[in-house]
C-alpha cells in the first residue's frame, strides 16, 4: 500500500486460476503447492471486493468488474453496462507475430489483411472483400468501416505464419487497437486432419459447468470441468467436411465459422467478444 492512495482489489470467490493452493494451471506439476489460497489477492488496507464465480481474466474484463471499477473511481454507479453500438464502427490496429509459436507485440511487415462480411447462420462470405491492405513497417492493417451487426471473417496472411481466418460476431464500436495476430503454428496432428478450428475466448476462460459451451454441437472435450482455466478449444475435421458451417456457442454469443484446408497452411479461429 502507498500512503494517501486508495486501492481496490477485485477477486473471485475460488474460481481464480492463480489463487489456488495447488498449481492447477501447470500441465507438468498440477499438484505442486503454491503457498497461496483464494484470499491471496487481497491487500491489507485496500477495498477488497469478491465477485463470485468470475475467473482470473473476468476480474478485469467482465461487466461486473467494470461497474465496480467505475464506482470506486467516480463514487457513483455507471449509467449503463451494455455497450452502445456505433452506427459505423471503424476498425484498425497492427498485425503482430508468433515466430516459432512465441507471441510478440512487434509489428509484422508484408502481412495481407482482408475483411469479409459473412452470413451469421452459415459463415459463408457475402460478396467481395470489404477491405484489403498489405501492412508496412508499422504493421498497421486498417482503417476499415463496418456495421455493428455484421458477422465478419478477417483473413491474416503474414509471412512465416499460417494463413489465419478469424470469425467474429458483430463488433459494436470503433477501435484503433484491434490488433491481429496469426494463429499458432500448425502441428503434425493439425496437418493430419483436413482442417482445424480454434474456439477462443481472449477476455475470459471457459468454465464448466458455469458456462454453456458448444463447439459443432458438442461440449469440447479439451475444456476441463471445475476451475475455469481453458481459453481455447480445438476442433479437427476431416477433409470431406471442410466448407460446412461450424457453430460455436458461448452462453449468449454465437459464431458460425468454417474450417479451411490445413494442407494449404490455413487455420480458422472463432474468436469471442464476450
Amino acid at each position: 500500500m502507498v500512503a494517501g492512495t486508495a486501492f481496490l482489489t477485485l477477486r473471485s470467490d475460488g474460481n481464480d486460476l492463480y489463487a489456488q493452493p495447488r498449481a492447477v494451471w501447470s500441465p507438468q506439476t498440477p499438484d505442486r503447492a503454491t503457498g497461496t489460497d483464494v484470499d491471496g489477492p487481497a491487500l491489507r488496507g485496500a477495498t477488497n471486493l469478491v465477485l463470485p464465480g468470475l475467473d482470473h481474466r473476468e476480474t478485469a474484463y467482465h461487466a461486473r468488474a467494470f461497474a465496480e471499477m467505475f464506482r470506486f473511481i467516480t463514487g457513483r454507479a455507471p449509467a449503463r453496462i451494455a455497450v452502445v453500438p456505433e452506427a459505423r464502427p471503424v476498425l484498425d490496429g497492427i498485425v503482430t507475430g508468433t515466430p516459432g509459436g512465441v507471441q510478440t507485440n512487434r509489428p509484422v511487415e508484408g502481412a495481407v489483411v482482408e475483411i469479409f462480411r459473412t452470413d451469421p447462420d452459415t459463415g459463408a462470405r457475402l460478396g467481395e472483400a470489404l477491405h484489403r491492405r498489405t501492412t508496412g513497417a508499422d504493421g498497421r492493417w486498417g482503417p476499415a468501416a463496418v456495421e455493428p451487426g455484421w458477422s465478419l471473417e478477417l483473413v491474416v496472411a503474414a509471412p512465416g505464419h499460417p494463413i489465419t481466418h478469424v470469425y467474429r460476431s458483430g463488433i459494436p464500436r470503433s477501435s484503433a487497437v484491434m490488433h491481429l495476430r496469426p494463429a499458432r503454428p500448425l502441428t503434425a496432428e493439425d496437418r493430419a486432419a483436413g482442417g482445424v478450428l480454434l474456439f477462443t475466448r481472449p477476455r475470459g476462460y471457459f468454465g464448466l459447468p458455469r458456462d454453456t459451451i458448444l463447439l459443432d454441437g458438442a461440449v469440447p472435450r479439451d475444456v476441463p470441468a471445475g476451475i475455469a482455466r481453458a481459453a481455447t478449444a480445438t476442433l479437427r475435421l476431416p477433409a470431406a467436411e471442410l466448407g460446412r458451417p461450424v457453430p460455436a456457442l458461448f452462453n449468449d454469443e454465437r459464431i458460425v465459422a468454417r474450417a479451411w484446408p490445413s494442407a494449404e497452411g490455413r487455420i480458422a479461429v472463432a474468436e469471442l467478444t464476450w
